[in-house]
């Protein structure tokens, strides 16, 4: 589904008459869900409140509220069905996320990541022939197909993510896990005006949707690189200081594309991508479900999702959209390099003492 949303949700808003400022909140309420009602969610699961059919009731909130889109045009309805949308996609994830981190495959995470970016690659580079040519009017109809598939692929887990304990009234998030979650979510902060500018950005400089796509697809093959060495870097380097690396080339990458969009800038910044998500979200994800007990693996799932996610997107691109509106993608991703630069710093200082 992100292989949509992401290269062509904020142009399709654009053509919908949104400003920057519009695209940047509309944008952003797609993350909103996930911040305050996942993490309820994952704490209700963690002790025990769970009921049938968890999975494909949320998924099916999120294809009526597809629907949505076909047809409302004032900016405060399209961004209360993005809202919805959210609600339901972000809350099936980290139950998900935490069940397959219970029952590693043989491969690590890595491996099962991998997949996701295979689907990103083949549905960026089918969607941009479906909105080749400005169509972007057809945007919905992939948006409700790409969700409904979703819905489908839920069915038959919805007894495998129960979880097998539920002794959550006694498990709790501790400190670590809290500081590493700051780190995590102010990571996805910088990414703010990546998520929802870079495609517009790219048009602005008379570069076509094809070649948007293109570049989405290339950031996500370095996804794979990653995620299909992963096992073998996280062993080298351990899981602390591969989010090190991740957090300390980040503003290097945002400086980058601060530079005029030419093709080897451009590419260049777009293998980063391998670092800056990837890297930062395999040992992210798998230092969260290694600092918490196992009672409270879906709540600590659930807030990595909600905060990162969730927290991290919507004030990354809400800011983004006056960032944008004042500084044009340039002045945006300076900013954002100045903000992962601090990060990177923090990490620094604190990653020993939250993680061995």
């Amino acid at each position: 589904m992100l292989g949509a949303v992401l290269p062509f949700l904020g142009p399709f808003l654009a053509d919908r008459g949104l400003g920057p400022v519009a695209v940047g909140l509309a944008t952003a309420a797609f993350s909103l869900a996930k911040l305050a009602y996942t993490p309820l969610v994952g704490r209700w699961v963690d002790r025990g409140r769970w009921f049938s059919g968890i999975l494909t009731a949320h998924m099916a909130l999120a294809v009526g509220a597809s629907t949505l889109v076909f047809a409302v045009r004032e900016p405060w309805l399209l961004g209360a069905a993005l809202l919805v949308i959210g609600l339901g996609y972000g809350t099936v994830l980290p139950l998900v996320e935490a069940a397959v981190l219970e029952r590693m495959p043989r491969g690590g995470y890595g491996l099962v990541r991998w997949w996701g970016s295979i689907g990103f690659v083949a549905v960026a580079g089918c969607s941009a022939v479906v909105v080749g040519s400005g169509r972007f009017d057809r945007f919905p109809i992939l948006l409700t197909a790409l969700l409904v598939v979703l819905t489908i692929s839920c069915l038959p887990l919805e007894s495998q993510v129960r979880p097998a304990r539920t002794d959550g009234r006694r498990a709790k998030v501790g400190a670590a896990a809290w500081l590493l979650l700051v780190v995590l979510t102010f990571n996805q902060i910088a990414h703010g005006p990546y998520y929802a500018f870079f495609s517009i950005h790219l048009r602005d400089h008379g570069i076509g949707p094809a070649a948007v796509a293109a570049l989405w697809s290339l950031a996500v093959l370095a996804e794979l690189a990653a995620f299909a060495l992963g096992p073998r870097i996280e062993r080298r380097l351990g899981r602390r200081r591969l989010l090190g690396l991740a957090l300390g080339l980040a503003p290097v990458r945002w400086l980058l594309l601060a530079l005029p969009p030419i093709p080897p800038v451009l590419v260049l910044a777009q293998v980063g991508h391998a670092l800056t998500f990837a890297a930062a979200h395999l040992a992210g994800v798998q230092l969260v479900q290694e600092v918490v007990p196992a009672g409270a693996r879906r709540n600590a799932q659930a807030l990595y999702s909600g905060l990162c996610f969730g927290l991290g997107i919507v004030v990354g691109t809400a800011a983004a959209g006056p960032l944008y509106a004042a500084a044009s993608g340039s002045g945006s991703f300076l900013a954002a390099a100045g903000l992962s630069g601090i990060v990177a710093l923090a990490w620094w200082g604190i990653g020993r003492r939250i993680v061995a």
